[in-house]
């Protein structure tokens, strides 16, 4: 009997927490960047450029960052607006003023561009978070771990599998012998006769340009 009362009192109090939540926030409808940490912390979203991209000369990319509504749905389409908390980065990213969630959705999405970062081996972050002051905004303020998200811009050169067959890796190397073979490490092939080609290439190079440093500020040198 005690048993069957205190599953019925649980069962009670769980509904009083969900009518509680449908009132709080089905007034007004809520929205936040999707979030799956349970750390209640803002989540990091990374977008990296690789040896590839910088053989295509891919110097930006496009994004979708996913966003939830809290609440029940709309039956009229609202809009969610955008602002950057931190402006140190602000010439790498762009983005849209606001997206609109259409009538009856529980998410879209919010385009953003991605700048590469201008140096490899580098990275920047920028934060970007739902501005709940812009007049055109049709929500209230979410869970604070949603409301803004960083976006991480990485550019990674160096290659997996790097044995220096070719001598000791360097960003400024690998981006000779991407610029002289046209292919990225993978393609290239670890033979004599392509390393003679290379250090030819960089011995011919040498006579009308500046010396290519590694990271250590010394010149490269190809074996």
């Amino acid at each position: 009997m005690k048993r069957n009362i205190f599953i019925l009192g649980a069962l009670c109090l769980l509904y009083a927490c969900s009518t509680s939540e449908i009132i709080k926030y089905g007034e007004r409808p809520r929205i936040n960047f999707e979030n799956t940490s349970k750390l209640n912390i803002t989540v990091q979203h990374y977008v990296y450029f690789t040896d590839e991209d910088y053989l295509n000369g891919v110097t930006q990319k496009s994004d979708s960052l996913k966003l939830e509504l809290m609440g029940e749905a709309s039956a009229e389409a609202l809009k969610c607006c955008f602002k950057l908390i931190n402006e140190q980065n602000a010439p790498d990213i762009t983005f849209p003023e606001y997206v609109e969630l259409p009538a009856g959705a529980y998410e879209t999405y919010v385009v953003v561009k991605v700048k590469r970062p201008e140096r490899t081996d580098s990275r920047f972050v920028v934060t970007l978070g739902i501005d709940t002051e812009n007049p055109l905004h049709d929500f209230d303020a979410g869970k604070c771990e949603g409301q803004q998200l960083e976006i991480v811009g990485e550019f990674r050169l160096k290659p997996v599998g790097w044995n220096n067959y070719f001598g000791t890796y360097s960003d400024g190397k690998y981006c000779f012998m991407l610029d002289f073979f046209k292919g990225t490490y993978g393609s290239i092939g670890n033979t004599s006769n392509n390393r003679a080609l290379v250090r030819e290439a960089y011995k011919e190079y040498r006579l009308t340009n500046p010396a290519i440093l590694d990271e250590e500020g010394n010149e490269i040198i190809f074996p």
